[in-house]
This record gives C-alpha cells, sequence and structure tokens, in this order.
C-alpha cells in the first residue's frame, strides 16, 4: 500500500460516477471541489456525484472544498491592451476605457492598499507593473517588460499589505454549502495570518459545521508567519501557483522543504499542490522533471500530493493518476527514514506522544506487519503518521467523518468498525480485520493502540503487541 496519498480535482474531466470509481481504484484517496469556478447547484452536483460514486469505497474518500477568498483581478473588458517595457497604464476602481489604456479592477482595495514603487503582477507574473503614481483613485503603473494585457487576468500585489479581508461572503456562502453537503475539509485561501483561521473556524461552529481547516499558503505573508498559522491550522497546502508569482519561483523548492518540515513538526498533514504533472493536462506521459518534481515531494515525507487540471480538465485523467501512483511506491521504496525529532511542547497528548514514540520503538524491533490504532478523534493515528513508520496505520474508528478526516494523512487507512466493549471484543476485531483486508496472517505481529476503559471516550493510553490467531 502506498503511503503518500493522492488529492485529486474535480471538473469535467472526471464528473462521472464510472470515471470517478476508476480513478479511486487506481489510488485517489481524496476529490478536491474548487470554489473558484461555479455556483451552489454546481457544487452540491459535484458532492452528489463524489459520494455515489465512492460510497462503496474500501477505504473512505475525503471531500475538500476549496474556498476561493478575494480574487484580485481585472475588469473584463473588450479587445487587449498591447505593452512594451516603459510604457505606462492606468488602472482604476472605475470604468475601464482601453483607447486610453485605462483598465478597470474588481476591487477597490487594490487602488487603496498600493504605494509609489511597489510591483503589480498581472496574469500569474507575466506582466510586471511598478507603481509610478496615485491620484485620486487612479494608479499609474509602468510596464516592465513586453505583454498583451488581456480582459479578466488575474492581480499579485507581493510589495503590498492590501487591506482586503480574508474570507468573503462568497466564502462565508461556500463555507455553509460545504457544511451543508457534508464535506471534509476547508482549503482557506488567502491565509496571511493565524488571525484568518480563527475567524474561519469561528464560522464553522457558528453554523455547526465539524470540517477541517487546511491554510493554503500562497502569499508572502503567510510565510512571514509561518508558526503560527501552523498552531491554528488542521493541516497546509503549499500553493506553488499564487506562491511563485508572489515569491521568485527559485525560492519554492526550499520553502516547499521548510514547509513539509515544520508541518511534520506540527504533526499535521501537508499537501503539495500545483503542476505537479501538468503537461498530462495534454500528454499521456509526463516530462521526467515532472516526476522528479513528484517524487522529491514523496522523499520529503509529504502526506499528500494534488493534482488540479490533469484531472479536472485534462485529456488524461486515468494515466495522470496511475503515473502518480508508480512514482509515489517507486520513491517509497528507494525512500530513507528521516531521524524523527518530536518537539514536546506543540503536542497537547503527552500520554499519546509517549504512546506514538513506543509504537515507533516496538515496531523496529519486533517486525510487525501494520498498526492498529483504535481512535475517536483520530488524533493518535495523525501522531503515528508522522513517525514515517514502514507499516501501514489502520485507524479503526466508529465515526465516518474521522475516517474522512483521515484519508489525507500519510501511510493512515481509516476503517469503520462499532465500538469494542472489552480486550477479548477488540482483539477479535483485530484479527477479522487482519484476515479481510488481507493485512496480516496467523502468528504476524501487529501493534494496537486505544483508550481504555471501552466504550467511553478516552485518550490513548494503552500500547499492546498482538500475535494474529
Amino acid at each position: 500500500m502506498k503511503h503518500t496519498k493522492i488529492l485529486a480535482t474535480y471538473g469535467p474531466a472526471i464528473a462521472s460516477v464510472d470515471m470517478l470509481r476508476t480513478l479511486v481504484a487506481e489510488g485517489v484517496n481524496a476529490f478536491r471541489v474548487n470554489c473558484s469556478h461555479g455556483k451552489k447547484s454546481d457544487f452540491i452536483e459535484a458532492v452528489e456525484t463524489i459520494r455515489k460514486a465512492t460510497e462503496d469505497s474500501e477505504y473512505p474518500i475525503g471531500l475538500l472544498f476549496d474556498i476561493s477568498g478575494p480574487k484580485l483581478r481585472l475588469d473584463h473588458f473588450e479587445g487587449e491592451i498591447e505593452l512594451s517595457a516603459g510604457d505606462d497604464i492606468t488602472i482604476t476602481s472605475g470604468s475601464t476605457d482601453i483607447s486610453k489604456r485605462i483598465i478597470g479592477v474588481n476591487h477597490p482595495a487594490i487602488i487603496e492598499s498600493v504605494t509609489l514603487g511597489e510591483r503589480l503582477l498581472i496574469d500569474d507574473g507575466n506582466l510586471i507593473l511598478q507603481i509610478q503614481s496615485i491620484d485620486d483613485g487612479m494608479v499609474v503603473a509602468r510596464a516592465m517588460n513586453h505583454c498583451r494585457v488581456l480582459p479578466g487576468k488575474g492581480i499579485n500585489l507581493p510589495d503590498t499589505d492590501i487591506k482586503i479581508p480574508t474570507i468573503t461572503e462568497k466564502d462565508v456562502e461556500d463555507i455553509a454549502t460545504a457544511i451543508e453537503v457534508g464535506a471534509d475539509f476547508i482549503a482557506l485561501s488567502f491565509v496571511r495570518s493565524g488571525d484568518d483561521i480563527i475567524t474561519a473556524r469561528k464560522i464553522l461552529k457558528e453554523r455547526g459545521g465539524r470540517q477541517k481547516i487546511i491554510a493554503k499558503l500562497e502569499k508572502k505573508e503567510a510565510i512571514d508567519r509561518l508558526d503560527e498559522i501552523m498552531v491554528m491550522a488542521d493541516g497546509v497546502m503549499v500553493a506553488r501557483g499564487d506562491l511563485g508569482v508572489e515569491l521568485p519561483p527559485s525560492e519554492l523548492p526550499r520553502l516547499q522543504k521548510k514547509i513539509i518540515k515544520m508541518a511534520n513538526r506540527y504533526h499535521l498533514p501537508v499537501i503539495i499542490a500545483t503542476q505537479m504533472l501538468e503537461s498530462m493536462r495534454f500528454s499521456p506521459r509526463a516530462t521526467r522533471a515532472e516526476i522528479n518534481d513528484v517524487a522529491t515531494a514523496v522523499f520529503d515525507f509529504t502526506d499528500a500530493v494534488m493534482l488540479s487540471a490533469e484531472t479536472a480538465t485534462g485529456e488524461y485523467p486515468v494515466e495522470t493518476v496511475q503515473t502518480m501512483v508508480a512514482t509515489i511506491k517507486s520513491a517509497e521504496d528507494a525512500g530513507i527514514r528521516p531521524p524523527v525529532h518530536v518537539d514536546e511542547h506543540l503536542i497537547k497528548a503527552p500520554i499519546a506522544l509517549t504512546i506514538a514514540n513506543a509504537v515507533s520503538t516496538t515496531d523496529q524491533s519486533c517486525q510487525t506487519k501494520c498498526i492498529f490504532a483504535l481512535t475517536s478523534t483520530g488524533y493518535t493515528a495523525g501522531l503515528i503518521s508522522n513517525l514515517f513508520l514502514d507499516e501501514p496505520v489502520f485507524a479503526l474508528t466508529a465515526d465516518r467523518m474521522i475516517m474522512r478526516h483521515l484519508s489525507l494523512y500519510r501511510s493512515v487507512y481509516p476503517v469503520l468498525i462499532e465500538k469494542p466493549g472489552s480486550f477479548s471484543e477488540m482483539l477479535t476485531v483485530i484479527n477479522q480485520q487482519a484476515e479481510e483486508k488481507k493485512i496480516a496472517e496467523t502468528h504476524d505481529r501487529v501493534i494496537i493502540t486505544g483508550g481504555y476503559p471501552f466504550g467511553k471516550s478516552k485518550s490513548t493510553n494503552f500500547m499492546m503487541v498482538h500475535e494474529i490467531d
């Protein structure tokens, strides 16, 4: 079984029950619904299709709502403007007049926030503008390179402390939809501080949501405040698209490694996203560089790798997943387990941490086949996941949402069970699961963790080695 999980983006290319089932059979562990495209009815339809396709899957398939955040864009004007290096253009929160090289933007905060000398990037950084003057709601910016300016293109302000809320009214509506349809994760865009996570959690709590919050790291401000974001979030995503515009692309490899290492230290699932197998949108074969990109993320012990347009609109979604699975397995076979340094001050449950460390030591000395973690919250299974064991972790729980919350953790495969009432019932469940899922055979050793006494919501407080019979 592969340890690294795959998050695939839902879209027209895979919008059928048969296609979704095929992708799950090939190795997809969770699906992403991109709220930047579509409306509530589209999202509900997507969830219904995904749930129908995955309801009989052997292991739970997670569902992530990617909340769009404030999208800064140029006006949707007619035509285009050709700019050469040194040409000036006027940006306004008012109306567009391309004959006068005046272009409107979709949010007045862009005009209100910029200062002289700052950069304004358009179309993923393909056009670099520098602010020359600001006067009465009009910003004059000078082109630093030759480029065609097309309507509706995205805007990035890497030098600007932009005065705009992270969570928009649309985001609140999309979070409410995620709660309504029972999504498992909320990926929060435009995160700049831990306060943004607190705000999102408050919105969830007010509406009775139990979704895990994944902080998308795509802003320069987020990189400057990684520690506080990781304290507040339930997981992080390295969103390399916008992050590669906000910061020099040459910094991305270093930052990616740093973020993965930090997330592992905080025992948070970490997802690597954007253009992992981009060429497979139109080709049945990936480039060597893309294969190396995926393998590098696996070598660094990321929890999940994400496919975006490759599955949403690509021509070869099945081949893309197959390529990713083959690359993951090859990299995992060749990977070397890193030294595990656990910062105890970051762990809220010292007994669970002690159990997790004992699992790691016992696993190496007893040649166990796998770990069974009985859990009501998924917490200990997550701790064990970040110890990078060679064996899979089977999280046994009676809570379906907790099962799906664990779908993006490295090495963790959740299983739905009824809560055992005694050690004897627990061992019966373990023996049955070992046989049904062909995990272990008679006389094989497995590790079991859980909370005693049974029948109550107890934190993990025991570990034992069990010989399958």
